[in-house]
């Protein structure tokens, strides 16, 4: 997106989107780059096409096109937001493991595996993913034209079919990359246009992670267990 910005000669992206969703703070910053796309020239455009899922984050950024094509069997939507985490203090109790915990204030724990969460913590961590949920809302308001209350309809983490998607004009089109390609001829009002395709050099740990059908089991391993906001 960002070689696509300093490239004077483009005039749109279309945005190849297959994700189930990821970290709200990676969603944003895809969200805020297209955006910047935009604005960088006047009169350029983004166009989503989604795959087999784009939903959460991957709806998220989809909401930053000026039109958005889901193929006949996309699974999309669920608009939402949550911290999930593992509580082992049962298992740990039974096998004698023990926390030890030096911390600077009270909330500083939050979430410790290692004890039950208390009321005070899940009603700061619930207003926490309340705020985050209504940015979520009001950019995906913003991008489809519709108000917050239609929105709020659809948006308790529901995922939806391409058709579903198209009655609550979530999406614009069910169609193919042939339809996105006419499409976005006529967005830019042209006979025809030329795609170049980015593509990021993947590290050898990515390939190798990526090769295999469990590829996201590994990297599970690989990144740190700790509480995330998605």
């Amino acid at each position: 997106i960002q070689d696509a910005t300093v490239d004077e000669e483009v005039r749109a992206i279309i945005l190849e989107i297959d994700s189930p969703g990821g970290e709200v703070t990676a969603s944003d910053q895809i969200y805020r780059a297209l955006m910047r796309f935009k604005e960088a020239r006047k009169g350029r455009k983004v166009i989503a096409l989604l795959g087999d899922v784009a939903a959460s984050g991957g709806y998220y950024i989809a909401v930053a096109a000026d039109y958005i094509v889901a193929h006949p069997t996309t699974l999309t939507g669920s608009i939402g937001v949550l911290i999930s985490t593992l509580n082992v203090k049962e298992l740990a109790d039974k096998i004698g493991i023990r926390d030890v915990t030096v911390k600077s204030g009270e909330n500083k724990d939050m979430l410790n595996p290692f004890r039950e969460v208390r009321e005070g913590e899940l009603k700061l961590l619930q207003e926490a993913v309340d705020e985050m949920h209504g940015r979520f809302v009001s950019l995906v308001a913003r991008g489809r034209g519709l108000s917050e209350a239609e929105v709020r309809e659809v948006a308790d983490g529901r995922i939806l079919t391409a058709r579903q998607a198209l009655d609550v004009k979530l999406v614009d089109q069910i169609g193919y990359w042939e339809d996105v390609m006419a499409k976005t001829a006529e967005i830019l009002g042209v006979p025809a246009i030329k795609v170049f395709r980015y593509e990021a050099r993947l590290t050898w740990l990515e390939r190798l992670l990526m090769s295999r059908s469990d590829g996201a089991f590994w990297k599970a391993l690989l990144e740190p267990q700790s509480p995330r906001l998605m």
